[in-house]
């Protein structure tokens, strides 16, 4: 006769699967959120640590300790290339030179150490 508990057919009723899954996405949320909190305020714990422990060693007479980005900036010599500041580096940045021209040559200088190695290396089906 009855049609039971009307209010679980209210859209407010906490109760209701919808409005329980909604919470529970909530606190869910709110966990993840209070544990990121927590890991970051752990992690500026530890930051601070670091940087009272570099103060005093400073204040006890241990070099100071460079906070520069100098290295970053430095141009090495490279190896296998160009240097950054060469005529070769600007004139293929300019579209002056190919990128294939560069390549062929060193396919070229790689071809020629193997053929110096080869012809150094004695066979070995000779035995001696």
């Amino acid at each position: 006769m009855g049609g039971g508990d009307l209010n679980l057919k209210k859209s407010w009723h906490p109760s209701t699967f919808k409005n329980q899954e909604r919470l529970w996405k909530l606190e869910k949320k709110h966990a993840e959120e209070q544990s990121k909190i927590e890991q970051m305020k752990k992690e500026l714990q530890e930051e601070r640590q670091l940087l009272e422990l570099q103060r005093l060693q400073e204040d006890a007479g241990a070099r100071k300790r460079s906070d520069r980005l100098d290295w970053m900036y430095a141009s090495a010599p490279s190896a296998n290339g160009p240097r950054p500041g060469s005529n070769e580096m600007e004139d293929y940045l300019l579209g002056k030179k190919n990128v294939d021209e560069l390549l062929r040559q060193k396919a070229k200088k790689e071809a020629e150490q193997v053929k110096e190695v080869t012809r150094n290396k004695e066979p070995s089906f000779f035995f001696s």
